[in-house]
């Protein structure tokens, strides 16, 4: 037994030992990034939009149409809706982003203490040279700018090749996904290939409810924050709802980090909307763990809360957003995986 202690403290050193080695070998470093924004992110926006829109997929499915057709289907219907829904949201929310950057401004302007204080700066900077120094940089700017354009152009098209990557990956996750499957588990000897496959479909089925319900949980949420903000009359209520939607897919601390900005403003607003903003939050997080999680994503995971916050905090101190928007299914999958192998080694040793 204490053998066995030894031999997996080693084993685990080890690994530590290698990943800090790894970081110290530039090259490798420098590599691992670059495939990371070029290849891995785009991967996994990939496979979350598979999961989403997979559902439709398969409807086609069942009508009997070729699964290239059904593919290039689904994805155009997507396609479509999600672009009315930006385009649609980007005309609502464009008045109240700049009706934000004013309630910033404004928040200069009541609060007295930060006028104050700016005065105060002022008496040990020179703002004059500052400005000087900003005409110069603009001045820099402008002699540079084909540069600047040249930096705009390759930004726009690294941009559309990652759009065109995500795209062509999504189609080919839904017309060879079964595919992609079978050839994964002929990678492996015969007698390894039922466990391969038990890991494989557990890993497919968890991921699906976690996509979708996590969805369904971000949606929730913005739709309560939102009705939360128009009866406190919070300003860019459609706005923050909307903030609160995208960070709601990283688990717990996503609703935590909108509220950011709610919060500064309710504070310059006045002590009665800071409770009022206090009261809704309440609210919205008792609704969000007592009826929407539990009744949306159920036992989906099977992952203690605390368990989930400290691998979102770690995740967003060593990989920042996307890590920690991925660590919660890779958790999950890497549990399925362990397991799996464990059943199957019992299993094993009963035979003998």
């Amino acid at each position: 037994m204490e053998e066995k202690i030894i031999k997996y403290l080693l084993i685990i050193n080890l690994v530590f030992i290698s990943l800090i080695l790894f970081t110290k070998v530039t090259i490798l470093y420098k590599l691992m990034k670059i495939l990371i924004k070029a290849v891995i992110s785009p991967l996994l926006i990939s496979v979350f939009f598979y999961y989403l829109i997979r559902p439709l997929n398969e409807v086609f499915k069942k009508k009997g149409l070729k699964s290239s057709v059904t593919s290039a289907l689904t994805l155009t219907i997507w396609i479509f809706i999600l672009s009315g829904i930006f385009f649609y949201f980007t005309q609502l929310i464009t008045p109240e982003l700049n009706g934000l950057i004013n309630e910033f401004k404004n928040i200069g302007e009541k609060n007295s203490h930060i006028n104050k204080a700016l005065d105060q700066v002022g008496k040990y900077i020179d703002i004059s040279n500052i400005y000087k120094m900003f005409m110069e940089s603009v001045n820099k700017y402008m002699q540079n700018i084909v540069q600047n354009l040249y930096k705009g152009f390759k930004y726009i098209m690294d941009s559309f090749s990652k759009l065109l990557l995500i795209l062509i990956t999504i189609f080919y996750l839904l017309k060879d996904g079964d595919k992609f499957k079978n050839g994964f588990i002929n990678l492996f000897p015969y007698k390894y290939k039922n466990i391969v496959s038990s890991i494989l479909e557990e890993s497919h089925v968890v991921l699906s409810r976690y996509v979708i319900g996590q969805s369904k949980v971000a949606f929730s949420l913005s739709i309560m924050i939102y009705i939360g903000y128009r009866i406190i009359h919070m300003p860019n209520a459609l706005l923050f709802s909307v903030i609160t939607f995208i960070l709601a897919f990283i688990p717990y601390i996503g609703f935590f980090i909108s509220m950011i900005i709610p919060t500064i403003i309710a504070i310059s607003t006045g002590f009665t909307m800071l409770i009022k903003l206090g009261i809704t939050f309440l609210i919205v997080q008792t609704l969000k763990g007592r009826i929407v999680v539990p009744a949306i994503m159920g036992y989906t995971m099977d992952i203690h809360p605390l368990t989930d916050i400290f691998l979102v905090i770690g995740a967003v101190a060593f990989g920042g957003p996307l890590a920690a928007f991925v660590i919660v299914p890779i958790y999950g999958i890497l549990k399925i995986f362990i397991s799996t192998i464990y059943r199957y080694v019992i299993k094993e040793r009963l035979s003998k």
